[in-house]
């Protein structure tokens, strides 16, 4: 009798294991998702920060077309190319949902409406 309850014990100790091993990998997906979550949200924030009624570096996102395109305001001209790049770099991971991804994103400038650049599979450029 005490040999069969041990033998039972094995098996759900090994049942346990494997439940655990096979559940991991969502439970870290889960942590991976609140973590992507907080981060476009702090990335929503600084965007606001520095858009229409902020700094005023960005004042219009028009998404009714793809590419997006990003109206920027005199004060995008005053940065300098990195600061420009990151800017826009954060703009497309905000977009893409996600800090690791990429949306296309044309450059605009808000009062010549002029296209002054593009942020795609080639990086980010300036004309």
């Amino acid at each position: 009798m005490g040999r069969s309850s041990w033998a039972h014990r094995k098996v759900w100790i090994a049942l346990a294991l494997l439940l655990s091993v096979l559940w991991w990998p969502f439970v870290v997906a889960g942590q991976d998702y609140k973590e992507r979550e907080a981060k476009i949200a702090e990335y929503k924030r600084w965007l606001d920060s520095v858009g229409p009624n902020g700094y005023r570096l960005w004042l219009r996102l028009d998404g009714s077309r793809r590419p997006h395109a990003l109206y920027v305001g005199k004060p995008f001209y005053e940065m300098d190319f990195d600061e420009k790049k990151a800017l826009v770099e954060i703009f497309s991971n905000y977009l893409s949902g996600h800090p690791e991804k990429f949306m296309l994103i044309d450059i605009f400038d808000s009062v010549t409406q002029q296209h002054i650049g593009e942020f795609g599979w080639g990086g980010f450029k300036l004309y």
